[in-house]
């Protein structure tokens, strides 16, 4: 049976649990360093405890950061699900307003983002952000979903949920690596944007009634004998 990961026992002080008042001062300095720059020392001096703190609490360093990336994740997704809730049922207009919550996440708070996506952490180290990429998964599927043709199998749908979250992703890290040539037109939102409508234009073009969209390709037939 795969074991489950378990949260820690909640220490209650001042109102708030000291956990969680680890996990805000951990988000508070992700705001100017990088997550394989925080120190669990200082982010224990933060709030007045000890230094072993994180790691009582915690178990270790690993569990720590998971737990602060799905804090982050979370209130990306909470933010990202007002944004929805504005734009209304439209399909295309929730699309593209879940992709603009998810560019400002990345502007906004990159190293949280860059945690809760990144390789220091895996998501089952904690449950905040099993919980968390859960969330945010779902919002991702349900939008794409809605732009799909009648009858597009699951299987499609995920994978298109793949190629739309890789593509925005894609054009955003190039771009903040400054790796997009200037000769390219258009700001980089307008790019984002208009990748995202090329892509639900082929969705709304393609037959996703068989399991890849297309035919399989004919076996090829028995070799001719040599004269």
């Amino acid at each position: 049976m795969k074991s489950e990961v378990r949260a820690p026992r909640a220490t209650r002080v001042s109102g708030a649990t000291l956990e969680d008042r680890l996990i805000e001062a951990a988000l508070r300095l992700l705001n100017d360093e990088p997550a394989e720059a925080l120190s669990l020392r200082r982010v224990a001096q933060e709030v007045g405890a000890s230094h072993q703190a994180p790691y009582v609490h915690f178990g270790n360093k690993r569990s720590f950061l998971a737990a602060v990336a799905g804090a982050g994740l979370q209130d990306a997704a909470d933010q990202a699900t007002a944004a929805l809730t504005v734009v209304g049922s439209d399909p295309t207009r929730r699309l593209h307003a879940l992709m603009e919550a998810y560019i400002a996440f990345i502007r906004d708070r990159p190293h949280v983002h860059d945690l809760a996506y990144g390789p220091l952490v895996a998501k089952s180290d904690h449950p905040r952000l099993q919980q968390a990429a859960i969330a945010y998964w779902d919002l991702l599927h349900d939008c794409v979903e809605a732009c799909q043709p009648d009858s597009t199998l699951e299987s499609e749908v995920l994978r298109r949920c793949a190629a739309a979250w890789g593509t925005v992703y894609g054009i955003a890290r190039l771009s903040a690596l400054n790796q997009i040539p200037k000769s390219v037109p258009g700001s980089i939102d307008t790019l984002l944007h208009e990748a995202l409508d090329t892509l639900r234009r082929g969705w709304q073009a393609s037959d996703a009634t068989s399991d890849l969209g297309r035919a399989a390709p004919e076996p090829p037939g028995p070799a001719e004998p040599r004269s």
